[in-house]
């Protein structure tokens, strides 16, 4: 079994050069079990991460730039009027001029806009206008430990015999600006995309090293926090950037449990905003603001985002009166419902 992941593992770093690949259109939920599994199990297991692999690849290939002027470094394009996310450290400063080469060794002229000092994250925009290959952004915290990811870049600069390289790997932490996986990236690959398995991005290329488990990647919520003054053109510091995402105290009032369709409410706490608006247990919340509910992390960022007395709209399946309902919440303050815990004694500490 080893032997076989071994081959699988190097298949994945050198199978760059198969233009011609046979794919199927992007799958949006993973169903085969080993996404679920620890680890691959038999060849099987092995064949349908590739197929799965294989299925969305294009199209990320497609999106993925190499960006030179700063040094030579990647980026993948998210909008078709040629807006690239990047690292911080590859953009450079707001306003220089950078070439962007597309897979098939176009060049075109692009322009950095503003950059995170905080958490590496960059934006570039390509100047001549045109339609572009893109790809879509996951959602905040929709990847876990454990998980299995992509990662596609330049190793070394563009080559365009050689192509992009591809390497497949899995989560190993996950923080609100980092993600770290054990994809073995090579400088030149600073700025690319790791994708999920259907194809969408979830981090950029930030910290390479020489060991597998050192390699880090600026996460999608890191990206979105600092999005505004970023396409403005600004330089965000360590001190202006939220390093975390600051618990602003909002409370809903529901006990909930993952489910397939978003959050499944398990309980509903007594005069909590949520008991008002006759939330009950066995009701599913699918979107709140609009933004579809894929993990339980992103129900508590959506909600911790807000403080008391803001309103969010929830989208919901209710299960006893049937159908869906849209409901618009104003958040309570969470320390009217739980307590501060007290300071530990002499003896406790």
């Amino acid at each position: 079994m080893r032997q076989i992941l071994t081959l699988f593992i190097m298949f994945g770093v050198f199978c760059t050069n198969y233009e011609k690949a046979i794919s199927s259109p992007t799958k949006s939920k993973l169903n085969h079990p080993v996404f679920q599994k620890k680890f691959p199990e038999s060849p099987t297991d092995l064949i349908a991460i590739e197929q799965q692999v294989r299925s969305v690849l294009e199209n990320s290939k497609k999106a993925t730039v190499c960006i030179q002027g700063n040094g030579s470094g990647s980026g993948v394009i998210i909008s078709e009027d040629g807006l690239v996310l990047t690292a911080g450290h590859v953009s450079g400063e707001p306003g220089k001029e950078l070439e962007v080469l597309l897979q098939d060794g176009t060049k075109l002229q692009g322009k950095a806009l503003g950059r995170s000092s905080a958490a590496d994250s960059g934006l570039i925009q390509i100047t001549k206008k045109g339609k572009y290959p893109f790809v879509e952004v996951a959602p905040p915290a929709s990847v876990f430990k454990g998980d299995w990811i992509y990662a596609i870049g330049h190793p070394g600069g563009f080559d365009k015999e050689r192509g992009l390289v591809l390497r497949v790997g899995r989560i190993i932490h996950r923080s609100t600006d980092t993600i770290q996986t054990d994809c073995k990236l090579i400088g030149g690959d600073s700025g690319g995309p790791l994708f999920d398995m259907i194809g969408r991005v979830v981090g950029i290329h930030s910290r390479v090293s020489m060991k597998n488990e050192q390699n880090f990647h600026v996460t999608v919520r890191a990206f979105k926090r600092d999005w505004k003054r970023m396409k403005e053109g600004s330089i965000i510091s360590v001190d202006e950037s939220y390093a975390k995402v600051e618990r602003k105290g909002g409370f809903l009032g529901i006990k909930r449990v993952s489910h397939p369709k978003g959050v499944l409410v398990t309980g509903v706490i007594d005069n909590s905003p949520a008991a008002l608006a006759k939330l009950r247990a066995g009701d599913i919340v699918t979107h709140i603001n609009g933004v579809k509910i894929e993990s339980l992390n992103l129900f508590r960022y959506l909600v911790n985002k807000n403080g008391p007395g803001d309103k969010i709209n929830l989208e919901t399946i209710k299960r006893w009166e049937g159908g869906n309902g849209k409901i618009e919440i104003t958040l309570a303050n969470r320390n009217d419902f739980i307590p501060a815990k007290p300071a530990p004694s002499l003896k406790e500490r």
